[in-house]
């Protein structure tokens, strides 16, 4: 089993490379540009082109989280335990705010800079950010968390004494999903978040122990769709799955930044009403492209 996951990542890796060279974009489908490092950001995510956080469901729910949030961010890309992480962060939090944590795995073939919109996006909402480098075993994910750990102890650390370590959450895009499935059992996890990656042989729900989330394309051309489905059906855990209509495998992570950010604001900043912009019909992530499904609740 073993030397066939290797088999399928190296594959994975092959065709998502080849696909960012023909169609001259990254793996997420976003911008090229990025900030450099160390500098306040004001990316604008990439979601603007949807409803206005003014407009509301028929749940009661917003569309806020097509926008950016509150926070001013800082990002640095040459940081992380091997100084190759993409950390970014809010830069005008109040004193003694403690902020929650998503670690987020690159899709195979692409870096954290290829994300920088989404990062920044995700971050401007009070969190605080780490992508790294995706291997398929989610080790870096937590080699990531390691050393947010110690740097919220470290007086001369940007992050000192800023982070809730007891909020933290894992996710990726397409490889960098994998990896999340391989990492989902470790007990700092309150939940994770698969976007354009299910597991090649269907085992990956097995580590799962918290809420989870598959966010989807229709148009994936590289199968990660079906594979999702698969796990669907193999979750046991509380499960959100949407399918976004007309949204392709690279495009995935920036299509579905609103219900990422949202599913953060729900699971680790405790904004519960939100459970059902998820799980009620009609409900911001049940309309528009958004076609999902849940069980286990």
């Amino acid at each position: 089993m073993k030397r066939y996951n290797s088999v399928m990542r190296f594959l994975m890796v092959s065709l998502v490379s080849v696909g960012l060279a023909c169609m001259g974009y990254a793996c997420d489908g976003g911008s090229s540009s990025s900030s450099s490092s160390s500098s306040s950001s004001s990316s604008s995510g990439g979601c603007n082109s949807s409803s206005s956080s003014s407009s509301s469901s028929s749940s009661g729910g917003t569309y806020d989280t097509y926008n950016k949030g509150a926070y001013a961010t800082t990002q640095n890309l040459s940081s992380g335990p091997s100084r190759e992480s993409g950390l970014v962060y809010p830069s005008n939090t109040a004193s003694g705010v403690k902020l929650p944590i998503f670690l987020w795995g690159c899709g195979g073939g692409s870096d954290p800079s290829d994300y920088v919109d989404h990062l920044n996006h995700i971050a401007s909402w009070g969190f605080v950010v780490i992508a790294e480098v995706s291997s398929g075993d989610g080790s870096e994910l937590l080699a990531a968390l390691d050393w947010l750990t110690t740097q919220n102890g470290t007086r001369t650390s940007a992050l000192y004494q800023k982070l809730d370590l007891t909020k933290v959450a894992a996710g990726g895009h397409s490889m960098g999903s994998i990896g999340t499935f391989e990492i989902a059992s470790d007990s700092r996890l309150k939940t994770t978040i698969h976007v354009a990656g299910g597991s090649f042989d269907g085992q990956g729900p097995r580590n799962l122990r918290n809420p989870t989330a598959y966010i989807c394309g229709q148009n994936d051309q590289m199968g990660a769709t079906d594979n999702a489905q698969t796990d669907y059906t193999n979750t046991t855990v509380p499960i959100f799955m949407t399918v976004m209509t007309g949204v392709d495998h690279m495009a995935a992570a920036r299509q579905g930044l609103p219900a990422i950010t949202a599913w953060l604001l729900w699971h680790l900043k405790g904004e519960t009403q939100r459970k059902a912009d998820f799980l009620n019909s009609g409900s911001v992530f049940r309309t528009g492209i958004f076609v999902s499904k849940s069980k286990n609740w």
